[in-house]
């Protein structure tokens, strides 16, 4: 438990098969963090009413540190705002997918954060060149979902859960595999075994595959990534390797700076770099059992003692908490261009939508003053905005259509 008294400003969703967001939030609470739901809040009273009712809460609860958990695409507060409540608390912000968002958005967000939070090892020395603070932590997994189930037939040589097309040369990898007569079997929305439905089932996979592959390249493209094809390079630290470990598989995963700080690479997992290098450590370790076995029980070991949120969450407030401590405040120099700017008035065309939605006129006018002040907008952005929340409005026909896809 902590001492200090801890805002947690995150969003809530409905329960999925990778319920990280969830169990994170959870384990906070556990640990005497108070939570906020800013998605309700923000839709209940509007942007000014939201930064109000925050003040007031941090105000009237004494609030000493808050963090602000950050998700993909999105921009509902302005840089200013958090710097307003920096003169308040201690601030951090815990971020991820910064190989993708870190450009256009978590640098400028950052500036008015007394702590930056994330998975990415490059994340560090990036902002303390502008002078931020910045830590890594590894914090959404509950080992208490992950077994292994003993005694069960290893009946799957080389096994990969997720998707394959969209994301950078995976399909070119699992491709070579199959012209070199390695038996590798795929699972997920664009694979030819289709999505494990359960969690159980995701499991029983890791469990079946005498090696568990991953992979590291980023989404080929994103919304706000498309002009950007240098991100093509980048490679990204992944959840299976969690995963795996936690369930005691054995991990093969394609090389990502920094994994070397979190897994003993030839111990605990085992890397590959490219296609050849994957295809002889494949056939190495098929044919090498015991010692398969014996870097994914030191890889179990290892995850077991540092990567269990309930290990890790305490340890993680009380890093953040000690940083408070230490906290002086100055004003930070706040500098934008135009990318920030342009994606940040181009939210405002979803929350206009979710507004209107719900007949919140005042609400949605607020935004739209956001619009015509800055005058920049992405209209690729907006068509997608666009054709997402007009599908919502009609369910039966926005199943028929992901079902036709899914079928294509």
């Amino acid at each position: 438990m902590t001492k200090n008294k801890i805002l947690v400003l995150f969003r809530r969703y409905q329960e999925t098969l990778n319920d990280y967001g969830n169990i994170f939030s959870n384990e906070l609470i556990k640990n005497g963090a108070i939570f906020l739901d800013y998605y309700d809040i923000y839709m209940k009273y509007g942007k000014k009413q939201t930064e109000k009712y925050i003040e007031d809460f941090i105000d009237t609860n004494n609030i000493s540190i808050m963090i602000y958990v950050v998700e993909p695409f999105i921009y509902y507060f302005s840089v200013d705002f958090f710097e307003k409540l920096r003169k308040k608390v201690f601030l951090a912000m815990l971020t991820a997918d910064t190989e993708h968002y870190f450009d256009m958005r978590d640098q400028y967000y950052a500036q008015a954060f007394d702590l930056v939070i994330g998975d990415d090892v490059t994340l560090i020395p990036k902002l303390k060149q502008i002078g931020i603070n910045a830590i890594n932590y590894y914090i959404y997994f509950d080992a208490s979902r992950f077994y292994k189930i003993e005694n069960i037939k290893q009946d799957i040589d080389v096994s990969f859960v997720g998707i394959i097309k969209d994301k950078v040369g995976r399909l070119e990898y699992i491709n070579s595999l199959i012209q070199n007569n390695i038996k590798i079997e795929t699972f997920g929305r664009d694979s030819k075994n289709g999505l494990l439905a359960k969690w159980d089932d995701y499991v029983k996979v890791i469990s079946r595959s005498k090696i568990n592959v991953g992979f590291s390249g980023v989404a080929i493209t994103t919304r706000q990534t498309r002009k950007h094809n240098i991100h093509k390079r980048k490679k990204q630290l992944k959840g299976r390797i969690f995963e795996v470990t936690l369930s005691q598989g054995f991990l093969l995963v394609e090389y990502v700076y920094g994994i070397e700080n979190i897994f003993e690479i030839g111990k605990e997992i085992e890397i590959f770099h490219d296609k050849e290098e994957l295809l002889e450590k494949i056939k190495y370790y098929l044919v090498h059992e015991k010692e398969r076995n014996e870097i994914a029980r030191k890889g179990y070991e290892r995850a077991i003692k540092e990567y269990d949120v309930k290990i890790c969450v305490p340890k993680l407030l009380k890093t953040i908490t000690e940083i408070s401590e230490k906290k002086k405040y100055k004003p930070s120099e706040i500098y934008l261009d135009d990318e920030f700017i342009l994606n940040f008035t181009t939210y405002r065309v979803y929350l206009i939508l979710r507004f209107i939605k719900i007949r919140k006129w005042k609400f949605a006018f607020e935004e739209l003053k956001i619009i015509l002040k800055y005058r920049k907008l992405d209209w690729y952005q907006i068509r997608i905005i666009l054709t997402e929340e007009i599908l919502d409005m009609f369910p039966r026909l926005k199943k028929i259509l992901k079902y036709l896809f899914k079928r294509k």
